[in-house]
């Protein structure tokens, strides 16, 4: 192709004046300008006798509107086709331009021009996309991408085409794949040069212009950035040697649109209060009644300044037309805490079902988003509008108990179920704390009763910290608070409530004060691992589905009755769930169900109840009447399986209790049951023999061995002795386990005395015998256990001698 003079330039320019829309000059302040009104995916009206022109009726380009996928049109029958050498087949899928008969005066004028620079060949492409000739578009756009234009450049092109140009591009699949690649290279680059914080802070800083037009072009291109406008806005409010711009600011957020509503309310968090004064001043300029929930607060709130309370008054004003007086600020917040407790969203649920809130971040100085499960949204805002009615009429019980709780149950959620509550200077929980031992103890007792069980832990944990024994002491006979919650169905809140036992230490008798030992005792039966349940009349097919689920990595159990089931459950603190065939008897199912849900113990177990051909609705019904009950068919194989205890384990959520939790559980009860058999002398109205059957089990999970052993070391019972000797005798033991075990053997004799049977103690010397060729560390575990045999009867003969002689001396 021969080069032309740039002197013809003129006369494609005056070829191609038709193609260009009356706006295609974007604004500087306008990175993601719409080319034109009419047409918003930029498209050029065809010009007649341009060949396959761009129908406006085809937005993304293609020729026939009857064929919407691009597929290149038929010429013509008066106009001869076009003809290529099949050589160059493979030269045109570059995009080389057609042959020598080429008629479209624009194409020629484009080729005589032979562009080379940036801004040409993006020029050219753009006309010849536009005519529908994307063979020449094709060819001068693989010229354009290896000039490679700096981003400078690219930003430029984005703001003179428009946006719709490149999504244009990036659509046709007759441009692929240079077409798609090169769009998003634009996109990407002015996207990242208009998200700049300098760039912003500019168009923040012209939006005190005293051009209106200016402000204008400012606010326009604000807009355009979303939520990128956030952190410069509110930080140029925060800042006081600002002030003469914050009115501008103040005027120009409501304008940038809606979605900066959540941003100004996180404001609000904000420990500056003359930036909460400017963020409740813009809240009531956007005039929209979501947010007079979150400005009644501050405006009937006693404590608050007059600044606030007179901008809060003025925002109130512009939303609902007047003033509200206090009753009816706190009937409207009761109302609106109890509607997001009870489940209401704050806002729009996303793709993943969570709802961004938004709210204050310390350390970065702005309003950041916040992305929560839903019904966390809802409890966060129920916990802020809870804690401002509090603080309006904290004489009101229900309206403290309403904040208390909620509180601590956020608290609790935003800490994990897991962890304790962050007791940090300042935290929510501290401030919580502060109402005194009184206001704690009915926050409990209400928690109980609604069936709010992450808001009694939270109570039980700070009542735990203020160590007073009267917590536990009552004058009717009845238990107090903190003693019922041990008989709680839900194992976190049962925990919290045996470690806050313990913190308050009480030394003499209390009601309910059996309840303790009982649940220490089922808290260290764990053994770590995950476990499950399975229960069906026919033994067979209980093993196959135990077989499916161990593929799955659980240990499990199986029962062919539901009495059976119960058994094993109630013994068995590390059931994740209980698979029920809806077959079983004795009791029927519904009856065996209910048997769990009554003992604390299996309260909260989730039940996965398979039902039958032909039973299957009915076990659906009766699912439906029970929130942890769930019914599906019997699964047949791994996958279906898989599938169902996936569902079930969904719907227990969070308030399923792993097997790491469960093991730091069961290792706080020891160290528990550790301190309260050390000293008998105080605590001997505890009853722990009761749990010896749980200590022994304990001896077979090595996080918890010695510690138990040392316990039925002190107790000394025959049942003591006995597993302490068969611990002490396994090989497959760790030694120092074996050791652990052969010292509380000692200690058990010298304070009980030897209990074993004859048989039993024939038995110890008869492994001691057999011992020779063991490794010395086994053999001395067994001679010490021979040794503290014989102690009892060496101890009686020195006895029987001493009396001997004082009668012969006497």
């Amino acid at each position: 192709m021969r080069k032309q003079p740039r002197m013809r330039f003129p006369l494609l320019a005056a070829l191609l004046l038709g193609l260009m829309p009356a706006a295609t000059a974007q604004d500087a302040f306008d990175p993601f300008g719409i080319p034109q009104d009419a047409d918003p995916f930029g498209a050029a009206p065809a010009v007649p006798g341009a060949g396959a022109g761009f129908d406006a009726a085809d937005p993304f380009g293609a020729a026939d509107v009857a064929d919407p996928f691009g597929v290149q049109p038929k010429p013509p029958a008066a106009k001869p086709a076009d003809r290529t050498d099949p050589e160059d087949t493979a030269e045109r899928g570059r995009g080389v331009p057609i042959g020598p008969d080429e008629r479209d005066p624009v194409v020629l004028a484009i080729r005589d021009m032979s562009p080379t620079e940036p801004k040409d060949l993006m020029f050219a492409v753009r006309a010849l996309f536009d005519i529908g000739r994307t063979d020449e578009a094709k060819f001068f756009l693989i010229q354009l991408m290896e000039a490679e234009p700096d981003e400078q450049q690219l930003e430029r092109f984005f703001n003179e085409y428009g946006e719709a140009l490149f999504f244009r591009l990036r659509q046709d699949r007759r441009m692929a794949p240079e077409g798609a690649e090169f769009a998003a290279t634009v996109t990407q680059a002015a996207r990242r040069l208009a998200h700049q914080p300098e760039r912003i802070q500019g168009l923040v800083e012209r939006l005190s212009d005293p051009s209106p037009i200016r402000r204008q072009r400012a606010i326009d291109a604000l807009r355009r950035l979303h939520l990128s406008v956030v952190t410069p806005l509110v930080q140029a409010l925060s800042d006081a040697a600002r002030a003469d711009e914050h009115a501008a600011i103040r005027a120009a957020i409501p304008r940038l649109g809606d979605h900066l509503i959540d941003p100004m309310l996180g404001a609000l968090d904000s420990p500056d209060p003359a930036l909460r004064v400017q963020a409740i001043q813009v809240l009531g300029q956007f005039r929209n009644s979501r947010v007079l929930s979150r400005i009644v607060g501050p405006f009937a709130d006693p404590d608050s300044s007059d600044e606030i309370r007179d901008a809060a008054g003025q925002a109130i004003v512009n939303i609902v037309g007047r003033l509200p007086d206090r009753s009816h600020v706190t009937q409207f917040l009761y109302d609106q805490a109890s509607a997001y407790l009870d489940g209401m969203l704050p806002g729009r649920l996303d793709h993943e079902d969570r709802v961004t809130v938004w709210t204050w971040d310390q350390q970065q100085g702005t309003s950041v988003p916040l992305r929560l499960e839903a019904s966390d949204a809802s409890l966060w805002y129920a916990a802020r509008l809870s804690w401002d009615l509090y603080r309006i009429a904290p004489e009101n019980v229900d309206y403290r108990r309403l904040a208390l709780s909620t509180n601590l149950q956020w608290s609790k959620t935003q800490a994990g179920l897991d962890q304790p509550l962050d007791l940090s200077e300042g935290s929510l929980a501290v401030q919580v704390a502060d109402v005194g031992v009184d206001a704690l103890e009915d926050v409990l007792v209400h928690a109980m009763e609604t069936r709010r069980p992450v808001a009694a832990t939270g109570a039980i944990e700070l009542l735990g910290r203020l160590g007073d024994p009267s917590l536990v002491q009552s004058s009717n006979g009845k238990p107090r608070a903190l003693v019922l919650a041990l008989l709680s169905g839900d194992r976190r809140l049962r925990m919290a409530a045996a470690d806050a036992i313990v913190q308050v230490d009480p030394h003499r008798a209390y009601a309910g004060s059996s309840y303790l030992p009982e649940v220490l005792g089922h808290v260290i039966g764990t053994v770590g691992t995950r476990r499950a349940l399975v229960v069906h009349p026919r033994l067979e097919t209980a093993q196959n589905l135990a077989g499916l689920l161990m593929d799955m990595g659980f240990e499990v159990d199986s029962a062919t009755s539901s009495r059976e089931a119960f058994r094993l459950a109630i013994r068995h603190p590390d059931y994740e769930f209980a698979l029920i065939s809806d077959a079983v008897d004795r009791p029927p199912v519904r009856e065996a169900i209910q048997m769990f849900r009554k003992d604390p113990r299996t309260n909260r177990l989730a039940i996965g109840l398979m039902g039958r051909q032909g039973t299957l609705e009915t076990a659906e019904a009766f699912a439906e009447t029970d929130p942890l009950v769930l019914a599906f068919p019997h699964p047949m194989d791994s996958a279906g399986m898989s599938f169902q205890v996936g569902r079930l384990l969904r719907m227990v959520g969070r308030e399923l209790v792993g097997y790491d939790e469960r093991l730091d559980q069961a290792a706080r009860a020891m160290d528990h049951l550790l301190r309260l058999t050390e000293r008998p002398e105080i605590y001997d109205f505890y009853d722990f023999h009761r749990q010896i059957q749980a200590y022994q089990s304990a001896l077979a999970t090595p996080l918890l061995a010695s510690h138990a052993a040392t316990i039925l070391g002190r107790l000394g019972s025959p049942e003591a002795q006995r597993a302490l000797v068969t611990m002490a005798s396994q090989h497959a033991r760790t030694l120092a386990d074996r050791r652990a075990a052969a010292d509380a053997f000692a200690k058990a004799v010298s304070r009980r005395g030897l209990l074993l049977t004859r048989d039993e103690i024939l038995l110890q010397y008869d492994r001691y015998n057999r011992s020779e060729f063991l490794d010395v560390g086994t053999q001395q575990v067994l001679g010490q256990i021979l040794d503290a045999i014989e102690t009892p009867s060496q101890a009686t003969t020195t006895q029987s001698e001493t009396a001997e002689q004082d009668s012969t001396a006497s």
